[in-house]
């Protein structure tokens, strides 16, 4: 995310002084600043694999673009993550069938250890692993997260809605799991509007 930030500086920076020099806009500039401030918000890829059965064995977060997301970065180690599962458990189990998705991707445990860790702990959404180096990728282009838990919200289309430092604790931060129940429940409603509209339009072509 830093990264796509920074060229998106360079590029507006170098695109403006060109105008500056010629005082005119070309069409191949508009559309160069369309393209980079567009992207900014865009959630970046990734494919990582998942430890549980009951889950595709493997996620891409672009194949994803008709879901709510919430990808959370944690470690098994991490206390205030392992306080996040039972409230993570129930936004699964309330809105799974609606579109909604939990991706957690642990900084720095193995696949032995999350496997390990689901012998003592219950968790209804998909764990994710990969390589170190995969994993460093990952957590780079999400800026970094210097801190766990951390938290981002993506709505449609991989749109980056919100971004949550620290845990989401019903009991402990209320405001805070609110604000994240209502950013889930419209962004479901705004899923089930391009889903109806899709229907329309299908209809339409029929005719």
């Amino acid at each position: 995310m830093q990264v796509r930030i920074f060229n998106m500086i360079y590029i507006l920076s170098f695109i403006l002084f060109n105008i500056f020099l010629c005082s005119e806009i070309t069409t191949e500039q508009l559309q160069k600043i369309k393209e980079v401030t567009e992207d900014v918000n865009t959630a970046s890829d990734f494919t990582l694999k998942t430890v549980q059965d009951d889950f595709p064995e493997i996620y891409t977060l672009s194949d994803m673009k008709d879901k709510v997301i919430l990808i959370n970065f944690w470690a098994t180690w991490c206390g205030p993550c392992r306080l996040e599962i039972p409230d993570f458990n129930e936004l699964y189990d309330k809105y799974h069938e609606k579109g909604f998705e939990i991706l957690s991707i642990s900084i720095s445990d193995t696949k032995e250890q999350l496997v390990n860790f689901l012998k003592a702990y219950k968790i209804d959404y998909p764990l994710l692993y990969g390589s170190p180096s995969e994993i460093q990728k990952v957590v780079s282009n999400y800026g970094g997260v210097y801190s766990i838990p951390m938290s981002f919200l993506i709505g449609l289309d991989n749109q980056i809605l919100r971004i949550y430092p620290g845990a989401i604790l019903k009991q402990y931060d209320p405001n805070m799991f609110a604000d994240l129940v209502y950013n889930i429940e419209n962004s479901i409603l705004e899923l089930d509007k391009k889903k109806s509209s899709k229907v329309i339009d299908s209809l339409n072509i029929d005719k």
